[in-house]
């Protein structure tokens, strides 16, 4: 689900209006990941902060404190901003990210990823007697208003004391009375289909995943009301009665399986109906007429900036805006894309190649088909980099 606007602009607001520049850090403590054993991030980080020789050491001394004396992290990814004039803010992420360390202007960038790959997905799990609803809560509390399993990312719903049973006092399907257990069935999906409406419209999800056995889950998705069904993304193949672990990276794993596909659909429209390349796509985007954007995650380059008329120039040796002929300054790219997309109101999504751990079926066994894969993998990010100069935007008009 894309960052929207309004998303971007609220960020900016807690952000922005502070004298001097802003610490911007991106630390990974999952301690799922190798790297972080023993709690190595924390060198990492005590490294990283005093590799920066302009960071003054009562700003990098809070983000430091905050983690010193904390054995066991409760996140994947720590997020901090801090600035001279006494800002500090730390979010705690359920889900992996790079990691960045800038000083100077806030370095949102990460952080709208998350906002873009992480929110409004929900899963429901069916079975024959059994309904379970779990929503993606990366940015919050994955504990938060559950008494269910939470792998971090996702969190299980609390269904009680409205959870709706099959009736027929729990017959199964072997059954002599296939028939009325196969209307019971039935009927308990019309059940939870309509539970599963207030679920939806209750988290505000956006993307809905159907998992369970198969013979379940085609049913289930027939009795869902229509406004649900489109909201459908994947219908997978889970068994409920799995270790709970193994069902939740499943679930995580359908859900970047899903990413990966919208993100093709996004460049498909593109090449239909839109505008590639930094300069022409900045232009179309301060005329109005992009409402989404398309960009590579590491997308790096410096443009011009007009303080004045709050406009790129795209012509970076051109240092006299062109509008009011006030002076211009460089600034870097992704910063530039940020605020222009909030100004003007466009859906902004990054796109990054496989996901931080890496996915486990980008390679082959042997040499050779990983080459062959190297050569048929075609994904939105090798499309963006190879034929969109990393940037894109579908058009209003």
């Amino acid at each position: 689900m894309a960052a929207q606007a309004e998303d971007i602009k609220r960020l900016k607001e807690r952000l922005e209006g502070h004298p001097g520049p802003v610490l911007s850090v991106y630390l990974s403590v999952n301690a799922r990941i190798p790297e972080n054993q023993g709690q190595a991030y924390k060198v990492r980080l005590k490294d990283a902060l005093r590799e920066m020789e302009e960071l003054p050491e009562e700003i990098s001394g809070r983000v430091w404190d905050s983690i010193e004396g904390q054995v066991h992290q409760h996140a994947r990814t720590l997020v901090f901003f801090a600035a001279g004039d006494g800002l500090f803010e730390r979010y705690e992420l359920q889900l992996d990210l790079p990691e960045a360390y800038h000083f100077g202007e806030p370095y949102l960038a990460p952080l709208i990823l998350a906002l873009d790959e992480h929110e409004s997905y929900g899963v429901a799990l069916v079975d024959a007697e059994e309904f379970r609803f779990f929503v993606s809560a990366p940015m919050g509390d994955p504990a938060r208003g559950s008494d269910g399993a939470s792998s971090g990312f996702f969190r299980e719903v609390d269904l009680k004391p409205s959870r709706p049973y099959p009736r027929g006092g729990g017959q199964t399907d072997l059954d002599p009375a296939g028939r009325k257990q196969d209307s019971n069935i039935y009927r308990f999906y019309k059940d939870v289909g309509e539970l599963t409406q207030k679920l939806v419209a209750q988290d505000n999800v956006k993307n809905l995943i159907i998992a369970g056995p198969k013979e379940r889950t085609s049913t289930f998705r027939e009795t869902l009301p229509e406004p649900v069904k489109e909201k459908v993304v994947a219908e997978e193949a889970v068994a409920a009665n799995a270790p709970e672990n193994e069902i939740l990276e499943q679930f995580e794993e359908i859900q970047q399986k899903a990413e990966r596909a919208r993100e093709d659909d996004l460049i498909g429209q593109a090449r239909e109906n839109g505008v590639r390349g930094i300069n022409d796509t900045i232009e179309a985007l301060q005329e109005g007429r992009v409402y989404h954007l398309i960009a590579l995650y590491d997308l790096n380059g410096e443009i011009r900036w007009c303080d004045h008329d709050q406009l790129a120039i795209t012509n970076i040796a051109q240092e006299e805006c062109p509008y009011c002929r006030r002076d211009t300054r460089v600034r870097d790219l992704t910063d530039v894309i940020i605020d222009l997309a909030t100004a003007r109101g466009a859906r902004l999504e990054y796109v990054r190649t496989g996901s931080v751990r890496g996915d486990r079926d980008e390679f082959g066994e042997t040499p050779n088909e990983d080459i062959e894969k190297e050569r048929n993998r075609r994904d939105a990010a090798s499309v963006l980099r190879e034929e969109f100069e990393g940037f894109a935007g579908l058009l209003r008009y």
